[in-house]
Order: C-alpha cells, then structure tokens, then sequence
C-alpha cells in the first residue's frame, strides 16, 4: 500500500469529487456485528423506532457472515431496518477495512443517503434524534462532531505524521457524527483514507474516533463541534445538544449484555424501555450467530414444508414433552432449549435428516418415519431419544374432502428461486434438483405452479432458464390439477358389475 503521507499528499492534490446523483435522503447509519454489538444495536433500534417513533430510515452494517446470520438480518428487517454487508459492497467500492472502527467511516460514506446521523450501536438517544439534521449548526458546516472528556496533546506524534502543525485540541467522540455528505465530502474521503491505514494512526489515536476531526483538518478546516462537553458517569459518556441540555448516553463501559444484570441508563424513564427490547430480544434470539450447514435444493425444500407447518409437539424419553415452533432462518421459536437452539434439514445417504443445534454444536439429529413424524436421538453421552411430530393442521393431505389445501406456497418458492442459483448460466443439474424440491411443493400446496410462473416474470433470467421454469410450471399444474381431480372423486368409487358373473339380490 501507498504510504501514509504519500496518499494524503495525493488526495490532497486531487480531491474526491462528490458522485452528484448517487445520495439522496436522509438516515441514520450504525454498524454492528457479532453478539456484543448486535444486542446494543437492538436496543438502540427499539428506542429509535419504539419510544422516540423515528422515521428515519435506518442502515445498519456490518462485515461478513461472521458477524451476521440470516436470523439476525431478519429480526432486523422486522424493524424496518436496512442490513448491509460491507463485504458486498467492497468489489465495487474498494476500500481496506480492516475491522468495525474502520467501517465506520465506509459505512457512512457508502450509505445511500446524503444526511447521515451516525450513531453508534453502544448509544441510547435520550431524545429524539432526527431533528439533529436541522440544526443550524450542521446547516453552517455539513460537519457536526461531539467532545470527548480528553485533548489531544501537542507532542502527540500523530501530527508529525499526518505532516500537520502540532496544536492541543479537544479529543472527539465518534459515537455521534451529523454530516452533510456533499459538503463534507474531502473530509469524508480523507477519514476513510485514514483508517485503511489503521496501523500507522491508531497507535497515536484511540481507534477511529479523532480520524474524523483530522480529516477535516487536512481537508481545510470548516466541522462544527458542540461546545458543551459531556458528563461522564461511572465511566460513560453523555452527550449534549447546542444547549448543553443531555442528548445521548454513549454507554463505552456499560454495553449491554443480552443475558444478566444491566447499569440503568441515565435517563431513568428510558431504563424500563431498554429491559423490554432486551427480554424481546431473549425471546426471539439465542444470542448464537447461527450459520446452518449447506444444504441442497431438495433439502431446503423439505424445509420450507416445516417452515409452513410451523408448530410441532416435541417429544423426549422419560415423559418431557413441549411444543416447539421450527421458523425461517434456521430459528427455533417457542420451545428453545439448550440443545435445541437452532435446526436445519440436510440430505444423507438418500435421506433428509433434521439437525438441532446448541449454539454452533450438533446436539440431536432426527430421521423422518413414513408415518410423517421424526425420530431420532441426541449426539453423544448419556444421551436421549427423540420424537418431532406435527401439529393436527399439517394432516391435510391428500385432500380426502375436496377441499383446496388454503396455505399459499409464496414463501416458500421465493426462498427455493434465489439469484444465486442462475447467476451462472444454466444448469441441468440444479434444474433436475429444482423439479424434484417443486414436485414435494405440489404435493403440500395448491399454488405452486402459479406462484412459480409469478415469480419467474420477476427474475432475471437466461432464455434458457425461462423456458426450463416455463416447462416445469406447466408439469406442475398438470400435475396438481390431476391429484386435485383425484382428491374430488368418492372415496370408495361405484363398482362396475359385470351381470354375466353376479346376480344383483336388492
């Protein structure tokens, strides 16, 4: 990589120019990953949407699947909240991120909007926030930063190698950023710049936090900073508005913790607001990133069918029973237990086997009976013996009454039709396993072939792969419409007698 002072003297020299046309908006942007960051996250979300009743849209980022599972993402998306991987962002707008204090920056200038109110996952609005992007202040400057309780000193070596005039200034607190893109955006470019050069910076600076106020120090100058400084109880940080009045707690040594004890927020009425999001939390997450093994076509489709059955009676030797919800996503609702945290469907020699996990470990693995339940035990010593049947509602085939089984298959079939599996052209492998997880869809739903030719007008398709979804819709209904024909007919059909063999005695 280019050295420090080489990169800032050319960018510098050539400054970003600002892609007019590509922002627009405003919005709040946080990032968080992993267990820590995603609890604190949620709780600054629940405040945001619940309490405060921001409409602001909200970004939240994040790098890679390590730190973001697909049960994540959705319980985020419940909250109207937009999740980006900055992984899949990185290809098109390269830069070196090399952790969650570098994304920061990235992240801002990355999102979609031209306003962004930057917060920090670990901070609790006070108040509500979006009026931030109308104060003047940041109308003045298109640059709005908070104080930290510290000065950066004068014989800091950071400024000989930023090639800058050593000076004491106050020290910033990053957990609060208002900026105005366009107008900010030299000191935006130079704060990335900075931090893809994190090994050189931070060891003069604590982490990202005064690369912004250096930024635009190198872009000329021109950020506003609130003048009040923030209080600093038991260690964390209070953040005031123009007035001096308390804004955010920035809560640096009290993050949240999704299981024990928490520090009240300092705002005593928000206390009780916070517990709620975390019991929520509790209930609809096991604090695990959960990535379930690979699984193919048939066997997400087998999957999609428990999905839409939802409620099963779980069942363990020695007379433990409870009812247990299987949701998208791997996500095990009601019933959750250690060793049933998270579950998933895998092929195996022929077969479709239930898998439930403890955390990231295999605890139980079920195997399905042709009597429709699964039975199985769990892995290892001492061990014990297993039974998953469903509830009364999946006992629906094969339609003895008539009657149209009433479940629509859309979830399913948009979850079977991901991009990915076209992106390479066509494959009649993939083709062959799309039929066979399609077939055990007909079987269960009545819509399939009409939710398939829906969703195919949506993709982006190969002419090859639209006539092979075009051909297998049509088979489908074919097929559907001759087992609902079936279905509609007696169940004991008027026998056909043969007069030369029987005498009719009534």
């Amino acid at each position: 990589m280019q050295s420090l002072r080489a990169a800032i003297a050319e960018r510098l020299n050539n400054p970003a120019r600002y892609p007019r046309g590509r922002f627009a908006g405003r919005g709040i942007v946080t990032c968080a990953g992993g267990r820590r960051y995603f609890t604190c996250a949620w709780v600054l979300i629940w405040i945001l949407r619940r309490v405060h009743q921001s409409t602001l849209p909200i970004q939240l980022w994040h790098l890679g699947r390590a730190e973001m599972s697909d049960a994540m993402r959705l319980l985020l998306e419940e909250e109207d909240v937009e999740v980006v991987d900055a992984e899949s962002i990185l290809h098109q707008y390269p830069a070196k991120v090399g952790g969650g204090w570098p994304l920061k920056p990235y992240a801002i200038a990355q999102s979609r909007f031209r306003e962004v109110l930057f917060l920090d996952a670990d901070t609790v609005p006070l108040v509500p926030a979006d009026v931030i992007l109308d104060w003047d202040i940041l109308r003045g400057s298109g640059l709005l930063l908070w104080p930290d309780v510290i000065d950066l000193r004068e014989d800091n070596p950071i400024w000989t190698t930023l090639d800058l005039e050593p000076r004491c200034c106050t020290s910033v607190d990053s957990s609060v950023i208002a900026i105005d893109k366009e107008r900010a955006w030299n000191a935006l470019d130079l704060a990335i710049l900075l931090n893809e050069h994190w090994e050189e910076v931070y060891q003069f600076l604590h982490g990202d936090k005064d690369t912004f106020l250096l930024a635009s120090i190198l872009a000329g100058g021109g950020h506003q900073m609130i003048e009040h400084r923030p209080f600093s109880p038991d260690s964390d940080l209070v953040q005031r508005d123009p007035e001096g009045n308390p804004i955010f707690h920035h809560r640096t040594s009290s993050k949240w913790k999704l299981f024990g004890s928490n520090p009240p927020v300092v705002e005593a009425a928000l206390t009780p607001h916070c517990e709620e999001a975390l019991a929520e939390l509790r209930r609809r997450w096991s604090g695990a990133i959960f990535h379930p093994p690979e699984r193919s076509v048939v066997a997400r489709a087998h999957e999609a069918t428990l999905i839409a059955a939802r409620r099963f009676h779980y069942e363990l030797d020695g007379g433990e029973h409870r009812s247990i919800e299987l949701l998208p996503a791997g996500v095990v609702g009601e019933g959750r237990a250690e060793n049933e945290q998270h579950w998933a469907l895998i092929e195996r020699d022929g077969g479709i086997v239930l898998q439930f996990f403890s955390g990231a470990r295999l605890a139980v693995e079920l195997l399905r009976r042709p009597d429709g339940s699964w039975q199985g035990r769990s892995i290892g010593d001492p061990g014990f013996e297993a039974k998953l049947i469903a509830e009364r509602e999946w006992q629906t085939w094969p339609h003895a009454n008539g009657e149209p089984i009433r479940r629509s298959a859309g979830e399913q079939i948009a979850a079977l039709l991901d991009p990915v599996l076209f992106a390479a052209g066509f494959d009649p492998q993939v083709r062959q396993e799309l039929q066979s997880a399609f077939a055990l869809l007909n079987r269960l739903f009545d819509d399939v072939p009409e939710q398939l030719a829906s969703r195919i007008a949506a993709l982006r398709l190969s002419r090859a792969w639209e006539v092979a979804l075009e051909e297998l819709a049509r088979d489908l209904a074919a097929s559907r419409d001759a087992r609902k024909a079936l279905a509609r007919r007696d169940v004991i059909a008027p026998l056909d007698i043969n007069s030369a063999h029987y005498n009719r005695v009534y």
